[in-house]
Formats: structure tokens, sequence, C-alpha cells
């Protein structure tokens, strides 16, 4: 079974971190039974594409711009099919704008709700590695933040820079240095998006599996 790593394409820096999701699948296809796509999809919140695969990547720095009606209506409707939404702030932990205008947008999908910091029992640290610390490019923050319903989790906000942590320029290379642990830490931040790339796509949210196996099959999501 292939999946998708779509990231979502909106008006402004929609993509700091380019080829994060595309270096990502690679390590998804390396450790796990995961086929992800070899190129990942760039959508917009209004495309029929959207509702494909349960995982939608949204990356910024500096802010968030305003996305429109009709766009907040189709993330709003892909929560509640049952897709998650990643927010990566690319500031890594330094700059609190992008994280406000998050807040922001979520308020209107989600009125009621508000991010709040994800348990370190939650499922999410085991769904394939265990992890004790969400790092990415930057050790800034030791916790993830969340939206949760019923136990689970449809917005997920890393506040460490998961895509520096992955991106590589044309040479190969990696385009960020992880401070402070270095390639350490960098081995944990590719953990962690494929934690979180298993939680999204897996049937199976028991928490006392430590590695998924039964992967989504055929989840109707129009």
């Amino acid at each position: 079974m292939q999946i998708d790593l779509p990231q979502l394409q909106y008006p402004g820096g929609w993509n700091p971190r380019p080829d994060a999701m595309r270096e990502l699948g690679i390590e998804l296809r390396l450790r796990t039974r995961l086929e992800p796509v070899r190129d990942p999809s760039v959508v917009s919140a209004t495309a029929p594409q959207l509702f494909d695969t349960p995982f939608l990547y949204v990356a910024g720095q500096g802010g968030l711009a305003p996305l429109g009606a009709a766009a907040e209506q189709a993330l709003r409707r892909f929560v509640d099919l049952g897709g998650m939404l990643v927010f990566d702030a690319a500031d890594g932990g330094t700059d609190v704008k992008f994280r406000n205008d998050v807040r922001a947008l979520l308020a209107r999908l989600f009125p009621g709700s508000e991010l709040s910091r994800v348990g370190e029992n939650h499922v999410l640290y085991r769904s394939f590695y265990i992890i004790s610390r969400p790092l990415g490019r930057t050790d800034a923050v030791d916790h993830l933040l969340g939206i949760q319903e019923e136990g689970r989790l449809k917005v997920l906000f890393v506040p460490t820079d998961l895509g520096g942590a992955l991106s590589r320029d044309a040479e190969g290379l990696y385009r960020h240095q992880c401070t402070p642990g270095g390639p350490v830490q960098r081995e944990w931040a590719i953990r962690l998006g494929i934690n979180i790339l298993l939680y999204a796509t897996c049937t199976d949210y028991k928490s006392d599996r430590a590695h998924v196996e039964t992967l989504e099959g055929n989840r109707r999501w129009r």
C-alpha cells in the first residue's frame, strides 16, 4: 500500500523546509512496512486530493497567512473525517508568531478547543519507536502541543522544527544543523517523524502496542 505525505500550500511562506516530507518518506521506506510515494504531494486546502490520506503537514515560519473561509471549512471537514493536521514551526521555538497564528486558526476551526500539552504517556510517543522527548532541529521545548478528542490527536503542533532536521539540499547534505545534539538529535527527530506518520495512518491506537503493524487499509474519506 502506497501512502502520500502531503504538504499544505498556502499564501506566503508555506515551504520553509524544502523536501522535508520527501526525506521523511525515504526514512519510512527504509524502516517500516509503509510504502510512501517518492514525490509527496503539495495540496491546497480546497483541492479534492486533501482527502486522499489522513495526514496533512503544514510548515511555517514568521506567521501563517489567512487561508480563507472555504479553505478553513475544508480543513475542518478533513479533521472531522479522521484526518490529522500537523503544524511544524520552522522557527524552532524562538518566535511565537507562527504559533499564535495557528492558535487563531484553530480557534476558528474548533471553537472551544485549544492547543494543550501532549502527555508523555500518549501512544504517539511509542507508535513505532519509544520516544521520551520530541526533538527536531532544536531542543528548545520538551513537549508537543495538540488538540485531542476522545483520546485521538486530531491536531499536532511541533515547536522544534521537525522539517529543519529532515531537509536536504540538491547534493544530499542536510541543510541545517541540529542543536545542541548534532547527529544523535537528528536521528531522534527522524524517529519522531516516523511515529507521527504511523499514528496518523494507523487504524489501531491501542496504547499498549509499541510497534504498530496494522496500517490504514480501506477507511472511507469522502
